[in-house]
C-alpha cells in the first residue's frame, strides 16, 4: 500500500486549513454582527443565519483546528484523554448535523414565507423560529449523544480515539446518521428550495403579491436557496464517502479511501466560510448594512489617526511661543 498518500493529503490539509480557519472566523463573526442588525433581525430566516454563523465559528475555529492537527501533522490531541475523545467525537458530529437541520428548517420557513397561502405565511415569525431552533438543537444534540458514549481511547492497540467493537450498534447508529445527513436533509432543502422558487415565480404574477414580498423575503429567499446550493455541492464528495462507510465494500478500508476521505473533508470545510461572500452576492439589504459597519470603522480609524496629529500640532505651537 502507498503509505506516501496520506502524506500528501497531510501537505494538502496544511496547505488549505489555516486559511479556511482565519476566513471562517472573520467571516462568521461578520455574520452574526451584521443579521443582529435592526433590519434582518426582524425577519425569523435571520435567526436560522445566525445560529449557523455561530455553529460555523465553533466548528470554523475549533472542529478544523483539531483537523488540521490531526491530519495534517499527525497529532491527534483526542487520542490521550477519554473525555476529550469523546469532546471531540461529540463536536464533530454535533455541528455538521445541526448545519444540516438548520438549513432545513429555514428552507421551509422560506417556503411557507413565501406562500400565497394567508395560513402558511402565519406560521413564520421570530417568536417561532425561536421554538424550532430549540427543538432542532435539542434533538441534534440528543441524537448525536451516541456518536459519544461509544469512543474510547485505545491504549492497548494504540491507535488512540476509535469506536467500540460493537458493529450492530455502529451500523444501525451509522445508518440513521447518515441517512438523515445525506439524504433526508439535502432532500428537504432541494424540495423547499424549488417549492420556494415556485411561490416566487407566482407571486411575481401577482402584482400586490409581489410588492409585499419582494423588498426584504425575497432577498432572504436568495440568500438562503444559494447558500443551500453551495452546501449540497461542496459537501458532496464527503457525504458520498461518508456513505460509502456503511457500505459492505472493501474498498472503504484501503489506504487511497483514507486519502480521499481526507482531501473530500476540505470543500466540506469550506461551507462554514461560504455563507458570507454568498449573502454579499445574493442580497443587497447584506451589503448594505456590510457598507456601513465599514463606513463606521473606516471613521474611527480616520478619527483616531488625526486626533494625535492634531495633539502634536497643538504641542509644536504650545512649544514654540514659550521659547
Amino acid at each position: 500500500m502507498d503509505y506516501s498518500l496520506i502524506g500528501k493529503a497531510g501537505i494538502v490539509t496544511r496547505w488549505t486549513a489555516p486559511p479556511i480557519i482565519v476566513l471562517g472566523v472573520l467571516a462568521n463573526c461578520l455574520n452574526i454582527i451584521i443579521l443582529r442588525k435592526p433590519n434582518l433581525k426582524r425577519h425569523s430566516c435571520s435567526l436560522y443565519f445566525i445560529i449557523l454563523s455561530i455553529n460555523g465559528l465553533f466548528y470554523s475555529s475549533i472542529c478544523i483546528t483539531l483537523n488540521l492537527l490531526s491530519d495534517g501533522y499527525q497529532i491527534d490531541l483526542s487520542g490521550h484523554s477519554n473525555i476529550f475523545c469523546k469532546l471531540t467525537t461529540y463536536a464533530f458530529n454535533f455541528c455538521p448535523h445541526l448545519s444540516s437541520y438548520i438549513l432545513s428548517v429555514a428552507s421551509f420557513d422560506r417556503y411557507c414565507s413565501s406562500s400565497l397561502n394567508p395560513r402558511q405565511r402565519r406560521f413564520i415569525n421570530v417568536q417561532t423560529a425561536r421554538w424550532v431552533i430549540l427543538i432542532v438543537i435539542l434533538f441534534t444534540g440528543i441524537t448525536t449523544i451516541p456518536s459519544a458514549t461509544n469512543f474510547d481511547v485505545d491504549d492497548t492497540n494504540n491507535i488512540g480515539c476509535t469506536s467500540s467493537p460493537n458493529v450492530l450498534f455502529n451500523q444501525v447508529y451509522l445508518i440513521i446518521q447518515v441517512i438523515l445527513l445525506v439524504i433526508i436533509s439535502p432532500f428537504l432543502m432541494i424540495l423547499f428550495g424549488f417549492l420556494t422558487i415556485y411561490n416566487i415565480h407566482k407571486s411575481n404574477q401577482n402584482h400586490g403579491m409581489a410588492i409585499r414580498y419582494r423588498p426584504s423575503e425575497g432577498q432572504l429567499a436568495r440568500m438562503l436557496i444559494v447558500q443551500v446550493s453551495s452546501q449540497i455541492i461542496l459537501s458532496l464528495p464527503f457525504v458520498t464517502i461518508l456513505f460509502m462507510t456503511i457500505l459492505p465494500i472493501s474498498f472503504s478500508s484501503t489506504i487511497i479511501f483514507y486519502f480521499l476521505f481526507i482531501i473530500f473533508k476540505i470543500p466540506f470545510y469550506i461551507t462554514f466560510i461560504t455563507p458570507f461572500f454568498l449573502y454579499i452576492l445574493s442580497a443587497r439589504m447584506y451589503r448594505d448594512e456590510l457598507i456601513q459597519i465599514m463606513k463606521k470603522l473606516f471613521r474611527i480609524q480616520t478619527q483616531a489617526a488625526v486626533h494625535p496629529i492634531a495633539t502634536l500640532t497643538i504641542s509644536r505651537q504650545f512649544v514654540t511661543k514659550h521659547h
